[in-house]
């Protein structure tokens, strides 16, 4: 049944906004600040069998038993293998129908989750969808039953006043080399044995890591200076530069140039494997479109592949690790070392290396002998059983095995390096000399992509295309037949010194600058605090900038300076206690995440002042736990878990409440992690630009700097014409302790953000009112019953005059009470500056409503500047 929530307008991606249409015809269109969150880590694994889920009554048992059935409704995270989950097994039979119904959670919980996340102030979705999801069962075999389920939290979303993108998820290629995304036989298809990759170190595999360390089934060899028993802090990053992932990045973006002989059903492997992952989602596009209700009204766009790798594309000497390889953390194979063990050869010294806070440190060598010299590549006989079961057909060219149907390398079978004698025959074959095709952006990703968007928009023709280019990398000039006006930037941004070290520093340095050659490494750095948060602002206003580049994706259009969301942002909260000026890290450190909130400040901030940007945080992830963090390789960024709930006392069931909530206090607060870092002000819509705006965390001092613009089409007064006062011209404060106030500025519909309308006097001037929506929200702003209301001037103020605001209850009945039997939440705030029109406050959102066009003497009036500025009112 479709839902029977309001459409609403088909957003627009012009001058830098988002734009919706306003409610009023001549009016201008109302720019959105888009934050929200990504929806989440387990999405990127599917569940386990229903046999095994025992979730259906958690109320009534214990604590430990909840959690229990929790671990298993987390389902196959990454520290789970065979032994546990069948990680190889049941995958290479294809899994079964809806393996990943209840990805990112249960539809019975979506109205609670969902509920939150409204209360928190977000009004943006990023949806992840892994292609295993879709096509686990084979090629152009989909499941059925996760798109139907997709299509019920969809419609969720869209009754909640959710706007949602969808992201083709991906790390590291697949969850069979530590990452996520393409499906067991995808691997298979491209000449590997995913049951292979961890032995050879092909890629450190986190669910093979318990039984077989970095090493195979003997386990790690040998470490020089000193041994690693931990899974290590962020290792998947140093999987993109192993075998695994290069070799099949590689084979998807290139095969036709860098593997020739290698085709799939007559088509170059890069060909086949692209369009069955275009058919996959478009597949996908076809159901929503078909459900009707959710396309436009609630599903906004398209992401392109979440973080793509260019694989050995680009590599300038497979002798050496690559500059894309400076960051090493465990054993780092070179390429060529990576060849030699993924032909089940060993290799005594593989550099074994870290990051720390001081930069990149050797930690000596490893030696990695491959299980009885087993290959990571298919054997002859394991080849034939593929095309068997599979259904397609390997070209007779594709024939790289000896005598005895071993070795299988694809590499060695297209002449760049030679087996027998461990050495590279081509130094640059992924880089040639020439013009050759190595700038990965432009020859490989920008045409997938255009293919991609293309297949989507013929079946959601509206769709806002966001551009998700690799990491810090600037997105290609594309055409306008591919951009059709709608599209906007998604590039991700993390502090990686706070993200690799878990700890906060009192230094920083410029990542993007670097990686884009705009700075070097002595004026890349920057100490103290304020130099920490401007560098962070500056990366993330270099990465917006991208958006607006003549030479990018705005081409030479000035009307289509596009908009930026940050995809993807966030900090750890397992943050290790610091020692030595930050230099040293202690134990993680749980007690009250107030290091882990100040980062999450500093990137927040980032993205405030003149940014201004929109974002979906990284991440919403309830099932994360202290143990094994979010489920995806030990990360632990989710906003929520429940192992926040105390285990024991009188609060030992809290955990229940999470779910079911009995008030308002407990939806926001109950399972968050540092909520008053990122649960902040901001302004959500606006009528007019928003230059700039600021946010003290510890102050809670909110400063809002708009350029209000005037209206095109009003008429203009002679000089002296029928002059008279303007009472919007006073600073109007409305709140529930105030005096009535019947200015026609505060006419606004605070429930549905239509602008106030516009009125005319007696010379026929319109005055057509604009309307900034500002999130305000509790945890920052909440009443303080034990302070008494106090009466103030509302008609007008000075420097010296305090003005209180004690917002209204809010109307939305979804809200109730802030604490049960205590009545409903109220804001309640100190007006420090309000340079024009009036402001008003109903539940956790503020209403500033101004004047758009001025009376000028005989000529238009440009845009104005006005500010509002509040903090907690502090009686």
């Amino acid at each position: 049944m479709v839902s029977s929530a309001p459409a609403r307008a088909v957003l627009d991606t012009s001058h830098s906004y988002f734009l919706q249409p306003s409610g009023n015809p001549g009016d201008p269109p109302i720019a959105l600040l888009l934050r929200g969150v990504n929806l989440g880590s387990t999405s990127k694994y599917p569940t386990l069998p229903n046999s095994l889920t025992e979730y259906s009554n958690l109320q009534g048992s214990s604590r430990s038993e909840r959690d229990h059935k929790r671990r298993i409704l987390a389902g196959q995270e990454s520290h789970l293998g065979e032994e546990e989950v069948g990680l190889y097994s049941e995958a290479e039979q294809g899994g079964r129908d809806g393996w990943f119904v209840g990805r990112p959670f249960p539809i019975e919980e979506a109205d609670v989750h969902l509920l939150r996340l409204k209360a928190w102030g977000f009004t943006t979705i990023r949806y992840l969808i892994v292609w295993e999801a879709l096509e686990h069962g084979g090629p152009g075999k989909y499941d059925e039953e996760f798109i139907q389920y997709t299509i019920a939290i969809l419609r969720k979303c869209r009754e909640h006043g959710m706007r949602v993108f969808i992201s083709p998820h991906q790390d590291v290629f697949s969850r069979f080399t530590s990452g996520s995304g393409a499906p067991y036989w995808v691997l298979v298809a491209l000449g590997l044995n995913p049951k292979r990759i961890h032995q050879t170190g092909s890629a450190v595999v986190h669910q093979c890591w318990s039984t077989q360390g970095y090493g195979g089934e003997e386990g790690i060899q040998t470490v020089k200076e000193g041994k690693l028993d931990d899974w290590p802090d962020m290792i998947w990053n140093t999987n993109l530069h192993r075998l695994a992932a290069r070799h099949c990045f590689t084979m998807f973006w290139a095969s036709e140039y860098f593997a020739p002989k290698c085709k799939i059903d007559g088509v170059p492997a890069s060909e086949w494997v692209q369009n069955r992952f275009i058919a996959a989602y478009g597949h996908l596009a076809d159901r929503l479109r078909d459900a009707g209700g959710i396309l436009d009204d609630c599903l906004m766009g398209w992401d392109s592949m979440n973080e793509p790798q260019e694989g050995l594309i680009g590599i300038p000497d497979l002798n050496q690790c690559p500059p894309a390889q400076s960051f090493k953390k465990g054993p780092s194979p070179t390429p060529l070392q990576g060849f030699i063990l993924g032909n089940g050869q060993a290799v005594a010294d593989v550099e074994m290396g870290d990051f720390t806070s001081t930069g990149q440190k050797s930690k000596g060598t490893i030696s990695i002998t491959p299980p009885e010299g087993k290959a990571v590549w298919l054997t002859r006989q394991e080849a034939k059983q593929a095309e068997s079961k599979w259904g397609w057909k390997w070209s007779e060219e594709w024939d790289f095995w000896d005598e005895n149907g071993e070795g299988g390398c694809i590499w060695a079978g297209h002449g760049v390096w030679d087996p027998k004698q461990k050495s590279i025959l081509r130094a640059q074959y992924f880089k040639p000399p020439g013009k050759g095709p190595t700038d990965f952006i432009e020859e490989f990703w920008k045409p997938h992509y255009t293919k991609f968007i293309k297949r989507i928009r013929e079946s959601h023709s509206n769709a806002i295309s966001f551009v998700n280019p690799p990491v810090f990398e600037e997105p290609p000039d594309l055409s306008e037949e591919v951009k059709k006006g709608r599209m906007a930037l998604s590039s991700h941004f993390y502090d990686g010194l706070t993200l690799l070290n878990k700890r906060r520093h009192v230094f920083n340095a410029d990542a993007v600058g670097l990686q884009r050659g705009l700075t070097n490494m002595i004026s890349a750095i920057r100490f103290g605090e304020k130099s920490v948060k401007s560098v962070l602002r500056g990366q993330l206003g270099e990465l917006k900038s991208d958006a607006n580049k003549s030479d990018g994706i705005a081409g030479q259009d000035e009307d289509r300076n596009y908009p930026t969301l940050i995809g993807e942002i966030g900090t750890p909260w397992d943050m290790k206690s610091t020692e030595l000026f930050g230099l040293a890290k202690g134990k993680a450190d749980r007690k009250d995440y107030k290091e882990p909130a100040k980062a999450m400040d500093q990137v927040m901030n980032a993205c405030d002042g003149h940014n201004a940007l929109s974002y979906t945080l990284w991440v919403y992830e309830p099932l994360s736990t202290h143990a094994h963090g979010d489920g995806w390789n030990g990360e632990d960024l989710s906003l929520i878990s429940y192992d926040e709930i105390p285990t024991e006392g009188d609060e030992a069931n809290d955990d229940l409440l999470i779910l079911n909530p009995p008030d308002l206090k407990s939806l926001i607060y109950l399972g968050t992690r540092g909520i008053q870092s990122w649960c902040r002000p901001y302004p959500a819509e606006s009528s007019a630009k928003i230059d700039k705006f600021s946010f003290d965390m510890k102050s809670g001092s909110f400063l809002l700097q708009i350029l209000i613009p005037s209206v095109d089409d009003q008429p203009v007064l002679k000089e002296n014409e029928n002059e008279k006062s303007d009472d919007s011209a006073q600073p109007q404060i409305q709140g529930q302790s105030q005096e009535d106030n019947t200015n026609t500025n505060a006419n606004a519909n605070s429930n549905t953000g239509t602008k106030p309308n516009a009125k005319s006097d007696s010379t026929n001037v319109k005055e057509v009112q604009g309307y900034t929506k500002i999130y305000l929200p509790y945890v920052h702003y909440l009443l303080d019953s034990s302070l008494p209301p106090t009466d103030s001037e509302v008609s007008s103020r000075t420097d010296k005059e305090r003005t209180r605001i004690i917002g209204e209850p809010s109307t939305d009945e979804e809200e109730g009470e802030w604490v049960k039997g205590n009545g409903p939440a109220t804001v309640d705030i100190e007006v420090l500056d309000l340079s024009e029109g009036s402001l008003r406050v109903e539940g956790q959102w503020g209403w500033w409503t101004y004047t758009l066009g001025q009376k000028g003497k005989g000529e238009r009036v440009g845009e104005r500047q006005a500010r509002l500025r509040i903090r907690p009112w502090r009686g």
